[in-house]
């Protein structure tokens, strides 16, 4: 709802949870800690539909066991993507953090006003941690910072204007810079950060505002930090990624204009021409060649056609469409043929009514129509997993 507050402790908190529905699908739960007065995310537990994923600043486990990224099982996928490790389930949620102090979930609407926690009311696990401390924030009785209005005038971040309430990132602000034990500026660092982030998330492509000297983001080898970069980041064995990427911009480390990451000797940022190949484990340079004994064995490889549901296709070839008609077509040219007709539960739809295989003596026709039935979700339709397969 647009509240912002300051958590004062690094008690084990909920962050989000499905509190108000008889079955709760998801619960997010996180632990901060502080070190030299900098107060960070320690650890991220989520409950998603029974499987418990836990993230830690190097590590992540499903269940109680160790995984490596990237992971997909069970409708829950764990991918890096720049600075962040993003989680997303299948029952409408996305999770992004940064493995230090930014942490956002994003929801479905069907969730609306069925949540609880740090996200729409305080509530403190009190218990769940051993070591439950209060930070060392401390605002001073009288304080004037006039910096903070001219720091979110910037130009950096004209597109953010209309986008996201800055008011109380402006107060936000004061309050960082009167509790701050230096007289530098660098105590707003993760408040300007913050509102960088919620602007790309609205649409906003917030400009370079971090240098060396204010707010400074190291990375490693030749990657360069930016405010706004595209999350899709094309590598040596997958090129071609950010021309499809539908995400918004986040803030992290990237590699230069005309270069793609290195994943293959893990090296930073190279050339396309420069990058390394991978065979059979071994690593081999650009231009250098493998030749060896090699074995031609005649493989049986199956061509499927599938349809699912009356009216999506998938062709031998893989490629996939939606067609939707009233007639008998040709399904393949093997004396094969399919009827499709309007469903009867629906105007709009068809179904497979039947299908009928030509030889050479007699026909064999299969009738389908008694099996047919869809699922309605939202005004959409959705079908049932009736697939026939032919298979040359």
């Amino acid at each position: 709802d647009g509240n912002l507050f300051r958590l004062p402790s690094t008690c084990s908190y909920i962050f989000a949870s499905q509190c108000k529905a008889d079955y709760s699908s998801f619960n997010i739960e996180l632990q901060r800690q502080e070190s030299n007065k900098v107060t960070t995310i320690k650890k991220v537990t989520m409950k998603l539909d029974g499987e418990v994923v836990e993230l830690a600043n190097g590590f992540i486990k499903i269940n109680n066991e160790p995984a490596e990224i990237p992971f997909s099982r069970g409708g829950i996928s764990v991918e890096s993507i720049a600075s962040y490790v993003k989680v997303q389930a299948k029952l409408g949620l996305v999770l992004m953090w940064n493995q230090e102090d930014s942490l956002w979930v994003e929801l479905d609407a069907k969730f609306r006003n069925q949540t609880c926690g740090l996200c729409e009311d305080y509530n403190p696990i009190h218990g769940l941690s051993d070591n439950c401390e209060t930070t060392s924030f401390q605002a001073k009785e009288s304080c004037e910072v006039p910096v903070c209005q001219i720091i979110f005038a910037w130009n950096a971040f004209d597109s953010c204007q209309g986008l996201i309430e800055t008011e109380s990132f402006i107060n936000a602000c004061k309050e960082d810079l009167c509790s701050c034990v230096s007289n530098d500026t660098s105590c707003v660092c993760a408040t300007m950060s913050e509102y960088s982030r919620q602007c790309a998330h609205a649409g906003g492509t917030p400009g370079q505002w971090k240098n060396p000297n204010f707010c400074g983001k190291p990375c490693p080898f030749n990657l360069e930090y930016k405010e706004c970069g595209n999350p899709c980041m094309d590598t040596c064995k997958n090129q071609g990624t950010n021309q499809v990427c539908s995400e918004h911009c986040v803030d992290g480390c990237f590699c230069p204009f005309g270069t793609v990451l290195d994943d293959v000797t893990h090296t930073g940022c190279v050339t396309v021409d420069s990058c390394s190949c991978l065979h059979n484990g071994e690593i081999y340079q650009p231009g250098q060649s493998y030749s060896g004994p090699y074995e031609l064995t005649d493989l049986y490889c199956p061509g499927v056609c599938s349809i699912l549901g009356g009216s999506h296709i998938t062709t031998y070839d893989d490629k996939t469409y939606m067609f939707h008609g009233e007639c008998s077509y040709v399904l393949t040219k093997v004396s094969l043929q399919g009827d499709l007709a309007k469903c009867e539960i629906s105007d709009q739809s068809t179904c497979l009514a039947s299908i009928t295989l030509l030889l050479s003596d007699h026909v064999v026709k299969y009738m389908y129509i008694l099996i047919q039935f869809i699922l309605f979700s939202n005004g959409s339709d959705g079908f049932s997993d009736i697939v026939i397969y032919f298979v040359l």
